[in-house]
């Protein structure tokens, strides 16, 4: 067996990951994979509230106060990056350990750091460039269990898993959930069985199972039905399972606000339209839909991820050739691949779901094959096949390199737009209320290391699950005297907050302002006329943002 010292195992599991993280944020970057984290960003720092926002229905329970708290004292700093990428960085040494571990029987230390570097940068280097909040909880869940698996009878790793998985509870209940059941099976493995892997599962279940209980004890009728709301634009917007059938003209406006994402007139979108105006229609989605859905993913799974697929194929053989005939193996492929399926065809599977899911199932493979396995069976298949998997491995590195490399750089030439637009919009609106609608797309790609304070002047979102938030309505309440968001708009195009319209500045798209001038056209009170401003573009070929002129006219 190979040995290894205390430091060059420190070396391995902290300095190693900490030096590819630095490395990979200075020459990459990172980017917002989705618009979600800035949105969040943005209500925890009060840019989309009258003042920071302390909790959210479905995000971050606990860690809101801090973040607010945080933004309020010193409101330059990107605390919510800062946060995320703190618990990336746990995420990420912890797997990295969990990886060492395993392979330190076989390997010594130089190679052994080699292989370290080479699973960072096919399984966990994305996670630094495509930030995103869903990544962070779901390796740090995985990552906490398969930490703790792996030193049966030890408490303070027993104590340091069950923390980070419940972290992730109070980041996103249902991440928590999928990032244990990812890790189990590795979990089982490394903690060498059901019994000894027994104190670290049940506590784990114990722990979920007691915070999701009392959460639900202790919700409001107000988040309740914004869970019971975000449960179907999910299946409208997110999983294409229901399909608009409008029967009238208000059913009509509804479900076009909601494929535009404008969901906060409540008066127009709400649980009643959903159970009305949508139909779930079964030959449609098995028939067409699920097969197109699966027939897509598969495509982009091998052209992102094919470094993952190959070593996942590769410890099949293994498994194959030297332990075939143990069916628990191929059960466990059969579940991973149904969860892909699940997700992908009847759910939603994003990257941000994909590559830690994959990740989990070549850990768990990687278990299956070294576990338990003499060491010198390994070294000697190794060694006769050391020059052909040198060079497979080499020639896969350098193509995915050339892709990493394609993506930083489509990835900084869309955050050099979405900037561009930004910085325009708060130069326009500097002082100025800020109404915008379509504009999600432009909180993508953005660095999570950076506020993007958009200066004085509210900022009323129209657009993407915020609208429907809580504190829009109080913020609509402050600006006009009334929560209702028709009105609300209504009020500010003929009078402004306390003077005239020019205190506004209206960001749309040409889709969401046609739908505000019909969504007028049935308010009694006024009409809205949009007119875009000649020569406005704000943004790139990802979106079209243009400012608007707005005339509030009386209807007779």
């Amino acid at each position: 067996m190979p040995q290894h010292s205390r430091l060059a195992i420190f070396a391995r599991v902290v300095l190693l990951p900490i030096g590819l993280v630095l490395a990979t944020v200075a020459g990459l970057g990172s980017y917002y994979e989705a618009s979600d984290d800035t949105s969040i960003a943005w209500l925890f720092s009060g840019v989309l509230a009258l003042k920071p926002v302390t909790s959210l229905p479905l995000y971050f329970r606990g860690f809101g106060r801090v973040l607010a708290a945080a933004y309020t004292i010193w409101p330059g700093v990107a605390w919510f990056g800062l946060l995320l990428s703190t618990l990336l960085a746990a995420a990420t040494v912890m797997l990295l350990a969990v990886l060492d571990r395993l392979l330190r029987p076989y390997l010594r230390p130089w190679p052994l750091a080699l292989v370290l570097a080479g699973f960072f940068a096919v399984a966990l280097l994305e996670n630094w460039l495509l930030f995103s909040y869903v990544r962070v909880a779901l390796l740090l869940a995985g990552a906490s269990v398969l930490f703790a698996a792996q030193r049966p009878g030890r408490l303070a790793p027993l104590l340091l898993g069950l923390a980070g998985l419940g972290a992730v509870w109070l980041m996103r209940p249902s991440l928590a959930i999928l990032g244990l059941g990812a890790a189990l099976p590795a979990a089982l493995l490394l903690a060498g069985g059901p019994r000894r892997a027994a104190p670290l599962l049940l506590s784990a279940a114990l722990v979920v199972a007691a915070a999701t209980g009392t959460a639900a004890l202790l919700r409001t009728p107000a988040e309740t039905h914004t869970q019971v709301l975000d449960g179907y634009f999910a299946r409208i917007l997110d999983f294409d399972q229901l399909r608009p059938r409008p029967r009238t003209p208000a059913d009509s406006l509804g479900t076009a606000a909601v494929g535009l994402w404008m969901m906060g007139d409540s008066t127009v979108v709400n649980e009643a339209l959903c159970r009305r105006a949508y139909v779930f229609d079964a030959p449609d989605f098995w028939g067409r839909e699920v097969p197109a859905k699966l027939a897509l993913r598969a495509g982009l799974l091998v052209r992102d991820y094919f470094p993952l697929l190959l070593a996942l194929l590769a410890t099949a053989i293994v498994w194959l050739r030297h332990r075939g005939r143990s069916a628990w193996f191929w059960l466990v492929q059969l579940g991973f691949a149904g969860v892909f399926i699940l997700f992908a065809g009847v759910l939603k599977l994003p990257p941000r779901l994909e590559l830690p899911l994959l990740l989990f199932w070549l850990l768990t493979n990687l278990a299956f094959v070294l576990v338990d396995t003499p060491s010198g069976l390994i070294r000697r298949n190794g060694a006769r096949q050391n020059p052909l998997w040198v060079a497979g491995v080499t020639l896969v590195l350098l193509l995915y390199g050339a892709k990493t490399r394609h993506r930083r750089q489509v990835l900084g030439q869309e955050q050099a737009r979405h900037e561009l637009a930004l910085q325009t919009i708060n130069r326009l609106g500097a002082g100025r209320i800020r109404i915008m609608a379509g504009t999600n797309d432009l909180l993508k790609s953005l660095s999570p290391f950076k506020t993007y304070a958009p200066g004085p002047g509210a900022v009323l979102q129209l657009t993407g699950w915020p609208s429907h938030d809580a504190s829009q309505a109080r913020l609509r309440q402050a600006l006009s005297g009334t929560a209702d968001q028709t009105e609300c708009l209504r009020r500010l195009a003929r009078h402004g907050p306390a003077g005239p319209q020019s205190q506004l500045l209206w960001v749309l798209t040409p889709e969401t302002a046609t739908w505000l001038s019909r969504r007028f056209s049935f308010n009694k009170g006024s009409r809205l006329l949009l007119y875009p401003s000649a020569g406005r573009l704000l943004a790139g070929p990802d979106s079209t943002v243009r400012v608007y002129r707005v005339q509030a006219v009386p209807t007779r």
